[in-house]
């Protein structure tokens, strides 16, 4: 299960190199009066916008970055929900049982009887638990 989580996390982390690369293709060609800051809504998902700020030539670039996009967040996804799925079929922990001794109390099952006392703080009377 472990290899599988691994090599979902290789492909999430692939899509985001991609979708990075396309990112800073897109800001290269755009047109040389655009600022950096309108590019803003890459993480957005404002692609619409983008388009119109990066003209017709950042058209593939920008496709390939919307597909990127989205294979990273199912990859993000799955990896989730397969680790939580893995997590809950892992045998649960051994836990202290009473067994056939039911006349030994064992410390596991020890009930703390004795009295502690408490940390005395200023203005609060002396107490004990």
């Amino acid at each position: 299960m472990s290899i599988l989580l691994g090599v979902i996390l290789l492909f999430a982390v692939l899509t985001l190199v991609v979708a990075v690369m396309q990112a800073v293709a897109i800001v290269r060609v755009a047109p040389a009066g655009e600022r950096l800051a309108g590019f803003m809504p890459l993480g957005w998902w404002k692609f619409r916008q983008i388009e119109q700020k990066a003209g017709p030539a950042a058209a593939a670039p920008l496709n390939i970055y919307k597909r990127a996009v989205i294979a990273f967040l199912v990859f993000l996804l799955l990896g989730v929900v397969l680790s939580g799925w893995a997590v809950n079929q892992r045998p649960a922990p051994a836990t202290a049982s009473l067994g056939a001794e039911t006349s030994v109390i064992r410390s596991e099952f020890a009930f703390n009887t004795d009295l502690r006392r408490v940390a005395t703080m200023p203005g609060a009377l002396f107490l004990e638990s």
